[in-house]
């Protein structure tokens, strides 16, 4: 038995990424920010200073040439992690890798932002701010929704794999979770663009406060 128009249209709205996913993911991400700050806060201070003076010293002799160069770095590091996501979104084993990708990228801001928090405080948070803009309103809640689809596919291919009858729903979910793939490449140029229009000034604001 095909399924009818209708009936694929209900089934997505069923199947699209529910408050509880949401909420899961958001979850992972904050256990992961506290988890990089809690070991930002046990590093000994003579670690930390390291840690923070390395970082400082690329700012300082960060020109516009040099922030080109970092702004294709992130896109290509965002853009794998994105495909990482979507292609393991296929498999069931997936969800535990997207959730592990999740957890490290909210562990890697929450530590470096602590890092220069515990060390200079509110100057210090402002840095790790900086630092870390706009990947903190751009590409974070994209990695968030992109994950919560993925994780939503991922269930869904598990849950009629072994049913004829939705192999023709699959094709279409997949086929739209494809989209969902040129929408996060699109937002992630988007990044791209305002990094190099906005990327001088982004370096002017974290050289005045370091």
């Amino acid at each position: 038995m095909d399924y009818q128009p209708n009936q694929i249209i209900t089934s997505r709205k069923k199947d699209h990424p529910n408050l509880a996913i949401f909420v899961f993911i958001i979850t992972i991400f904050i256990v992961g920010f506290f988890s990089g700050s809690a070991v930002s806060y046990d590093l000994s201070e003579k670690n930390l200073l390291s840690i923070i003076n390395n970082v400082t010293a690329t700012v300082t002799q960060l020109s516009v040439e040099k922030s080109f160069s970092l702004i294709f770095k992130s896109f290509f590091t965002h853009f794998v992690y994105i495909f990482i996501i979507w292609f393991l979104s296929l498999t069931i084993i997936g969800i535990i890798l997207v959730i592990f990708i999740v957890f490290f990228n909210g562990f890697m801001y929450g530590f470096v932002i602590s890092s220069f928090s515990y060390q200079l405080g509110l100057k210090g948070f402002l840095i790790g701010f900086f630092y870390t803009f706009p990947q903190n309103i751009i590409i974070v809640p994209l990695l968030i929704y992109f994950s919560g689809r993925s994780i939503v596919l991922s269930l869904q291919i598990f849950k009629n794999f072994f049913q004829t009858s939705s192999r023709k729903y699959l094709k279409e979910l997949i086929n739209h979770y494809y989209n969902q793939l040129f929408f996060a490449i699109g937002v992630l140029i988007i990044y791209a663009l305002i990094m190099g229009i906005f990327g001088k000034t982004f370096i002017n604001i974290l050289k005045s406060l370091i």
